[in-house]
């Protein structure tokens, strides 16, 4: 009778613990992942950086997602079209750049940046393609528009550590 009751016991604790660890598993995967995506095109466009901060952003989704989830009408070349960028939100024109192969160092391109706080934080240029990367919670995605014959230089916007959300 005695080890009934432990055995009742045991199985009334475990079915108090199991629901609050489940709940907890719960929680943290419903941490909304948000990231920011920078867009300078450059002081010789005459534009405006673009800053836009994404939410509840899929915790698996790439830098070319994000990407196209700003509402910026993106463009590949015809040769990788989602994965080379030609252009963004109409810069640089088809006058400057017909998007039909990878541009040329003298055509100008687009250079991928990301940050990685576990590396230090700031802007770094991206090893890989934007299809292949998956940002950090509370990371930043960059595109800085590389006029024809100057050197990378990340985008003009001051990135900070900040907390996951």
């Amino acid at each position: 009778m005695r080890l009934k009751a432990i055995a009742l016991a045991l199985i009334a604790s475990l079915c108090l613990v199991a629901p609050s660890a489940s709940l907890e598993a719960r929680a943290a995967n419903s941490i909304s992942k948000t990231v920011t995506v920078v867009v300078d095109f450059g002081k010789k466009s005459g534009r405006a950086t673009r800053v836009i901060s994404l939410s509840n952003v899929s915790p698996g989704a790439s830098g070319w997602t994000l990407l196209t989830q700003t509402k910026l009408k993106i463009e590949g070349t015809q040769q990788y079209p989602t994965g080379f960028v030609c252009r963004i939100a109409g810069w640089p024109t088809s006058k400057q750049q017909d998007c039909a192969d990878t541009p040329t160092y003298k055509e100008g391109h687009w250079a991928y940046y990301v940050t990685s706080f576990t590396l230090g934080g700031g802007w770094l240029l991206s090893g890989q393609g934007a299809a292949s990367h998956v940002p950090d919670c509370a990371g930043y995605e960059g595109w800085s528009w590389i006029a024809g014959g100057e050197a990378n230089k990340p985008p003009r916007f001051k990135v900070e550590n900040r907390a996951c959300k």
